[in-house]
Formats: structure tokens, C-alpha cells, sequence
């Protein structure tokens, strides 16, 4: 159990390396007029708190840096959200405000913002969509050669997937599927949809339209893009301000994750607890060695018509964890109302 005064000193030499990225000395603590006690009482705690490995020394310094046990206890136990400053605030509201033209769009720009004022690399996942219900179909050719499927959600969410026109697949046949699937799926959810296609629809469709089945496997295509997660991804790049211990190989397979949804979303959903009010990871804790010099807070969120995601962050170890965290609760809070904004329109 440490002190008041060993959680204080912690506490300070966090704060100094978060800010500086270098290694706290005790000369630099005695400097400040919170602590308040001798030289050797700083040396002498910090000491105690190398031994208990909440802070560790650095070879080529004689300062002290957290150690991954002295970030964990302070997430858990020191930390408290910073609150967001008026600039910040204004400047979230504003982004949030311009013009939205659908769903997936608050959370693009949420990334974006995101990455913006923290200058990590940030990561949204958009609501779950499989239990929505299809409310809308059409079939649009643009060309002799090129067909437009578009499928649209009860959240107002709109996916459309461009396809070459199937051979003795003919203008007459798009009003054919369109009335059908209009008739038979709208209004059903996705995991209905999604089963007729694959069970009952081809022998359907072989009974009742006269047209190449290719066109099942289209829908199928175009109906998995709403079934998979939806993740964000902004400042991919801000990982180099913070990869100087990794090699080049390390980099690119970092960066291969990260442009790699599937990979993505895996290794989110291992992670972080969809029920707490948020969650962090820290270095080793990933066990994965390409992570050993990063962070990840992630923000769950939930609304009650469009389903649940997260927002996120991955960063430095040594992040500023306060203001992030206050950024996100910020954002989040922006989001929702956003999300509110389509339900009641």
C-alpha cells in the first residue's frame, strides 16, 4: 500500500514525463512546491517506488520513468478525466455540426476530430447493424455495363455496391428483383434477409423471375457490407512519433493492422469491456511485442435505436491519459446527440 506522499511523487513523475518525455529526476521533483520535503526524502521514496517497480531507471539518465505496473496503478487508481477546454469544446461542437449527409459519417469525422486534438491515432467503430431491418431496395443500371445494388437500414444508414450487369440479365429483370425484394425482405431484419438469401431466395427467384441467379450472389456482397463492423480509422501516421524502439518490420506490420479492418476489429474486440465506462491497455498487457510501446483507451458507447460501438485511441505509454480521456467522454456525448438528431428526424 503506498503513501500519500509515494501516490503524490507518482502521481508527479507521470505528469512530468507525459508532458516532457524525459526521465524525472529528483531534482526536478524538489522543484515543486506541492511536495514540499527534502531532497533525500524524494530520493528515498522514489527508491522504495523503483523497488516496488512503479517507476524504473533509465540507463543513460538518472531519472526515473513509469513503469508499465506505474501506469496501471495510476489509470486504476490516480487518474480522473481532465476537463476539456472551451476551445476544444467549441471546436468538437462545431465539427460535429457540419453538414451530415448519413450515419457512417459522425463516425468518420469523429475519427477525424479525434486524431486531430489528441495527435494519436484514433479509432471509432460505428453501431452494430445485424438486428436492423432492411427498409429499402433498388436496383439503378448506369451504364450497359455497370449496375448499382443500394440497401438502405431503419437508422437511415445507405450501403450501395457498384457490380458488372450479369450475361442475359436485362433491364426488365431490375424491376423484376426490385419488386420482389421490396415485396418479400423490406421490413425484415438483416439476419432474415441475409438467411432467405442463402436458403430460400434462389429457388424463388428460379420460379418466379426469369434471370441469371449471379444476382443472389450480389445481394449476398452488398448485404455483407452492412453485416461486418464499421471501423474508423484516422492518423494512421502519428504511430511514427511514437515508434522509435521499433524496427521497420515492426512499423509496416503495425501499420498493416491498423489498415486491415478484419485485424482491427479483432484484436478491439479482444480487449476492450463493452460494459465498463472505459478501458485501457497498456504495453506488455497486449502481449503482442509490436504494442509493447503503445497504449490503447477505448470509450464504449451506446445508444438505444442505433446499437452500440467504441471510440479509441492508440498512443504512447507514456499518453496523456487524462485529456484523452476527457476528449473522448466529450466526443462521446457529441455522438449520441448526433445519433439522436437522425432518430427523431
Amino acid at each position: 500500500m503506498l503513501t500519500e506522499r509515494q501516490l503524490l511523487i507518482l502521481n508527479k513523475i507521470i505528469e512530468h514525463f507525459t508532458k516532457n518525455g524525459q526521465p524525472v529526476s529528483s531534482k526536478t521533483l524538489v522543484e515543486e512546491d506541492s511536495l514540499n520535503v527534502s531532497s533525500a526524502t524524494i530520493r528515498n521514496e522514489m527508491s522504495t517506488l523503483e523497488d516496488l517497480n512503479y517507476i524504473e531507471k533509465v540507463h543513460s539518465s538518472s531519472g526515473r520513468v513509469p513503469s508499465v505496473r506505474g501506469y496501471r496503478f495510476y489509470v486504476d487508481h490516480l487518474m480522473r478525466p481532465k476537463r476539456v477546454n472551451i476551445h476544444e469544446r467549441g471546436k468538437i461542437k462545431s465539427y460535429m455540426d457540419s453538414q451530415i449527409f448519413q450515419i457512417s459519417d459522425v463516425f468518420y469525422q469523429s475519427a477525424e476530430l479525434l486524431s486531430e486534438l489528441t495527435s494519436y491515432t484514433a479509432i471509432v467503430l460505428g453501431p452494430q447493424s445485424k438486428n436492423k431491418t432492411l427498409t429499402g431496395f433498388r436496383i439503378v443500371p448506369l451504364n450497359d455495363q455497370q449496375m448499382m445494388l443500394i440497401m438502405q437500414l431503419d437508422n437511415f444508414e445507405v450501403q450501395n455496391m457498384i457490380f458488372k450487369i450479369p450475361t442475359n440479365l436485362h433491364v426488365e429483370n431490375f424491376k423484376q428483383v426490385t419488386d420482389f425484394m421490396n415485396k418479400n425482405l423490406v421490413g425484415e431484419s438483416l439476419n432474415t434477409v441475409y438467411y432467405a438469401l442463402q436458403n430460400d431466395l434462389p429457388r424463388l427467384f428460379e420460379k418466379y423471375l426469369t434471370m441469371n441467379l449471379n444476382i443472389v450472389e450480389m445481394l449476398e456482397q452488398t448485404l455483407l457490407h452492412f453485416t461486418e463492423e464499421q471501423l474508423f480509422v484516422s492518423g494512421k501516421m502519428n504511430i511514427l512519433d511514437f515508434a522509435e524502439d521499433m524496427n521497420i518490420r515492426q512499423v509496416k506490420d503495425l501499420y498493416n493492422i491498423l489498415d486491415n479492418e478484419g485485424s482491427l476489429f479483432t484484436l478491439f474486440n479482444s480487449l476492450y469491456d463493452r460494459q465498463g465506462t472505459y478501458n485501457i491497455r497498456i504495453g506488455d498487457e497486449f502481449h503482442d511485442r509490436l504494442f509493447e510501446s503503445f497504449s490503447l483507451m477505448s470509450v464504449p458507447y451506446q445508444d438505444d435505436y442505433f446499437g452500440g460501438g467504441f471510440i479509441a485511441v492508440l498512443g504512447p505509454t507514456n499518453m496523456s491519459y487524462d485529456s484523452t480521456l476527457g476528449v473522448i467522454q466529450v466526443l462521446k456525448e457529441e455522438i449520441l446527440g448526433k445519433l439522436e438528431d437522425f432518430y427523431l428526424e
